[in-house]
């Protein structure tokens, strides 16, 4: 067994189970990554790839513990060829992390700016996805962090860090008819146009998720990934709409106003996700304390460290994110 046979496994999952795409990224022959894998089964002792005449349909349960092991291995190797640099040069690297467009947009900028300032040297990158997305970067190793909320599905190689807590409110353009009560209901809302987050985020989910639970059927026209399209569209009169308060910029967002909806939705919890038992540079736990300080790097090392599964309702109450 070598780290070569556990890397072209990898690679095969990371590509889609396409054999092809995955000999292409890793400079060899798709044969050769075919003859490494059954190599790899032979010591083993068990078939990892469930096959169908040339092509990889899936893998099987013990090719799924395999893989999960070999990322271990491989991260761990990443590790090791890491501590050099890391005391050579503290200050200077790179750092990949991953968000959604509503925290880069609305959360991340005054960190991105503060870090910079402290860590010229370092290339800061942001990646943008949904949930599911960002959490298979920071999976895969494509990214060093993750800052979004939780998944739609548990991921026991990650670990959430929670950070912020997000209520969402109701936009609406000024002198809408829903400004004159004192305390709107979902009834209310479910008389106008709604335009909502896409149910791939926790925002759209809740939304939908609280009408549903008192049987009330809301006229969606438009669900989207970015705020900033929400709000143009409750500008131009398509709709009201649901968003986090901290989308809601009062120096920006002329023209619209806010409802408060905490009574009618319940909040997420926003977490930095990280790789369990990842090397982390020194530089990537001080963005981790830039984001929410109550993690501080000895905290963030023990619930790496832990063998729980990563869960975003940890110890720490994460601060209420509050709109501008």
């Amino acid at each position: 067994m070598n780290l070569q046979q556990l890397k072209y496994l990898c690679g095969i999952v990371d590509h889609g189970l396409n054999l092809s795409k995955a000999a292409e990224a890793l400079f060899t022959s798709q044969p050769g990554v075919s003859k490494q894998v059954r190599l790899l089964e032979e010591e083993v002792g068990a078939v990892l790839l469930v096959r169908q005449g040339n092509r990889v349909t899936g893998l099987t349960e013990p090719g799924r513990v395999v893989v999960e092991m070999a990322r271990r291995v491989l991260r761990d190797i990443e590790g090791i060829k890491s501590v050099g640099p890391d005391f050579a040069k503290e200050e200077a690297g790179s750092l990949v992390v991953a968000t959604t467009h509503g925290h880069a947009r609305y959360l991340l900028l005054p960190v991105v700016q503060q870090f910079q300032r402290r860590f010229p040297q370092v290339r800061l990158a942001l990646r943008q996805g949904n949930p599911d997305q960002i959490l298979e970067f920071v999976s895969t190793g494509t990214a060093d962090l993750g800052l979004c909320s939780a998944p739609t599905a548990p991921v026991p190689l990650l670990v959430g860090l929670p950070c912020y807590r997000n209520w969402r409110c109701v936009l609406v353009p000024q002198g809408h008819p829903l400004l004159r009560k004192k305390k709107v209901s979902l009834a209310d809302l479910a008389a106008y146009p709604l335009i909502t987050l896409d149910p791939s985020f926790s925002g759209g989910v809740f939304v939908l998720d609280a009408f549903e639970a008192r049987g009330i059927q809301p006229h969606v026209v438009l669900t989207a990934t970015d705020a900033d399209v929400v709000k143009a569209y409750v500008a131009a009169g398509c709709g009201i709409a649901t968003l986090p308060e901290l989308a809601f910029d009062r120096s920006r967002d002329k023209g619209l106003r806010t409802i408060p909806a905490r009574h009618l939705f319940k909040s997420s919890i926003s977490s930095v996700w990280i790789q369990r038992g990842r090397y982390l540079r020194r530089f990537a736990y001080e963005f981790i304390q830039m984001l929410s300080p109550a993690w501080t790097r000895p905290m963030v090392e023990r619930q790496m460290q832990s063998k729980e599964p990563a869960n975003p309702g940890l110890a720490i109450e994460p601060r209420a994110a509050e709109p501008r």
